[in-house]
């Protein structure tokens, strides 16, 4: 088997038909949602493992030195997750004993509740169903044990659960068996299949972790950050969940919590490199905003995947070992027409680079299975950026010819607060170069002209009206203030978090 250098190091590299992994590690898959990113990322993050070799403590990142295989042990929580989404699951593919476990958990959550008759009891637990199921962010056509929350405390950052039906439907309830009998309801389960936490939140989690790298002062200071929104923040909706999957476990008899060890696998060495510090450093800008919990996380979820679009815009250039590409976004204006067919022809370029490098990577012996493996290849790359650029409206329009980049409100808010701190403000043109620098956007002329280089640079007035547009949107989203006709601040207008670091 091939081998190239990895991160974490001494890793070998998965399953030769999977080219993509030589380019953007294992492994991006075009199922995982959204929010399955962050809430795989946060997982990681919040989970524990006492791996002798690289332990790792619960809420902390795993030293950044590590080599090897490294793991993190998670708690599936399978009683609270089936009283929050069980009852509403549209997908009616209930299995028996889940019906009779759902049935235990309202009584003996019942059982717990004084003071009120038995239809109060209902209403009750039927308000914190509702409570909870209110942050629902990923339902589709899933099974309940397979639908998720938004990570708004460490109890609900659901591990992946998928049902082994034909174990499932022959299972009996018996609270009178012993304990590895009666912990099957919980535990006839995957949990490593990586169907829908399919590791790209994995990825993006092990690209942070290289840009701490001799950073020690950062990781102290994102950890903390993470920790107050998800521990601090969170914690009333905390110790409700807990209070529920705790009842499920006495009423099952369980010793402790049943866990599970799930291991992380790796990024090639140089994908993301050069920009993880980058990446690092408008975490911490953004998660130092003081704003409200919720608007925060679904935010950052978006903000996300903005980054995870650069990592794999980046890592195809690199291993390329070509420039970056430029993201070139109309904002409209009088100029509209010219710019939006130069955004279109840029968008085509970026394709055409993803096209080469999966290309490149297709190994002489590959034969008939050459445009199967090509494929596979391209929809867990250019198709995710493609795919989730639209999403989030970063690439337009949903549907029809002229794909182009554009930038919808709340990527500007992301992109604002993790490159300027909180607190802070630069001039709009100094802002234009940062996204440039760091994301390589081009808005304005002086960015197209950088862009092209020795090349054309004749259209470049047509992004003049371009960047006024930009700035009137700017404005208009309360992160532009004008100081002249010709100086206009942005502005990042949140408090800074204080505390630790």
């Amino acid at each position: 088997m091939d081998t190239f250098n990895t991160f974490p190091g001494n890793m070998d590299k998965a399953d030769k038909k999977a080219i993509a992994s030589e380019i953007y590690g294992n492994r991006f898959h075009a199922d995982q949602t959204l929010y399955e990113y962050l809430i795989e990322f946060l997982l990681i993050f919040v989970s524990d493992d006492n791996d002798k070799d690289n332990p790792k403590e619960r809420m902390r990142f795993h030293n950044p030195n590590a080599t090897g295989k490294l793991h993190y042990t998670v708690e599936p929580r399978i009683g609270l997750k089936r009283f929050i989404f069980f009852d509403k699951n549209k997908k009616n593919d209930a299995i028996n004993i889940d019906r009779i476990a759902y049935q235990e958990i309202m009584s003996a959550l019942k059982n717990k509740v004084e003071g009120c008759d038995d239809e109060e009891k209902t209403e009750l637990l039927e308000a914190i169903q509702d409570l909870f199921h209110g942050y629902a962010v990923v339902l589709k056509k899933r099974s309940w044990c397979a639908q998720a929350m938004l990570p708004l405390c460490p109890e609900v950052v659901f591990c992946e659960a998928m049902p082994k039906s034909k174990v499932r439907h022959a299972l009996v309830w018996d609270l009178t068996a012993d304990e590895i009998e009666r912990a099957k309801v919980d535990t006839e389960f995957d949990f490593n299949k990586h169907n829908f936490l399919a590791r790209g939140g994995e990825l993006y989690y092990l690209h942070l972790l290289q840009g701490l790298q001799g950073k020690e002062d950062k990781r102290g200071k994102l950890e903390y950050l993470l920790r107050e929104q998800i521990e601090t923040q969170g914690k009333k909706m905390s110790s409700m969940a807990s209070f529920i999957q705790k009842t499920w476990e006495e009423h099952m008899g369980y010793e402790g919590p049943l866990k599970q060890q799930l291991h992380l696998s790796f990024i090639p060495e140089s994908a993301y490199k050069n920009i993880a510090s980058d990446s690092v450093d408008e975490l911490i800008n953004f998660m130092s905003c003081r704003m409200h919990p919720v608007q925060k996380i679904e935010l950052l979820a978006k903000g996300v995947m903005i980054q995870v679009m650069r990592m794999l815009s980046v890592a195809t250039t690199n291993y390329l070992g070509t420039e970056r590409d430029c993201w070139i976004m109309d904002m409209g204006g009088v100029t509209n027409g010219i710019v939006k067919r130069i955004a279109s022809n840029s968008f085509s370029e970026v394709r055409n680079t993803f096209t080469t490098a999966i290309g490149r990577n297709l190994k002489s012996d590959d034969g008939k299975e050459k445009i199967k493996i090509i494929n596979k290849a391209r929809k867990d790359s250019f198709d995710i950026f493609k795919q989730k650029g639209k999403e989030l409206r970063c690439i337009i329009p949903t549907s029809g010819p002229f794909e182009r980049f554009s930038m919808p409100e709340d990527g500007v808010r992301f992109l604002v607060l993790a490159l300027i701190g909180p607190g802070q403000k630069m001039t709009f043109d100094m802002f234009l170069e940062k996204l440039y620098e760091k994301y390589r956007i081009v808005v304005g002329p002086a960015q197209y002209k950088k862009m092209q280089g020795d090349g054309d640079i004749s259209l470049a007035n047509s992004f003049e009206e371009n960047g006024k547009s930009f700035q009137e949107f700017l404005k208009a989203t309360g992160f532009l203030t004008e100081l002249s006709d010709a100086t206009s601040i942005v502005i990042n207008p949140y408090e800074q978090m204080k505390g630790e670091g």
